[in-house]
């Protein structure tokens, strides 16, 4: 059986994957993996003293990826645990850590800010507002799909 794929879905996958592939090349010249940018990303966002749990919430990446990802940057020397309240622990950059990310993460969030920068505040309002709506509807059908499977 073969399904035809509209237009629409063939245009939104197109630059979907090209927005992931150029993704990999900026990430692939830092030198850093797309979990450790995620990771990274949250870090800087919710700021150091956060859990995985509170990386997890905030819809940055998978439990799991999160943890393999906080295992290896505390292997590596990047950041350290320190106990919170149980059964949490902190995530603070060591000094290493914050090396890595003045070198490798923030050339990457300055050059998503530029970019963003150069998009006229209208266009990128029209932009949001089409994406949210596609998100929701796409959240929609999904949940429905779902619900119709069980």
């Amino acid at each position: 059986m073969n399904y035809q794929i509209g237009n629409k879905l063939k245009q939104l996958n197109s630059m979907l994957s090209e927005v992931d592939n150029i993704y990999q090349s900026l990430l692939k010249a830092n030198n850093v993996s797309e979990s450790e940018y995620i990771v990274m990303f949250a870090i800087n966002e919710l700021g150091e003293g956060c859990s995985q749990k509170d990386i997890s919430e905030n819809g940055y990446a998978s439990k799991k990826t999160i943890n393999s990802t906080i295992k290896k940057f505390e292997k590596d020397g990047h950041i350290e645990l320190r106990p919170a309240k149980y059964p949490s622990m902190q995530i603070f950059l060591t000094e290493k850590g914050k090396k890595f990310m003045e070198e490798s993460i923030i050339p990457i969030l300055r050059l998503e800010s530029n970019v963003l920068d150069d998009v006229p505040e209208d266009e990128f309002e029209a932009l949001a507002q089409c994406y949210r709506k596609h998100l929701s509807a796409f959240r929609s059908h999904v949940e429905k799909f779902i619900k119709g499977r069980n």
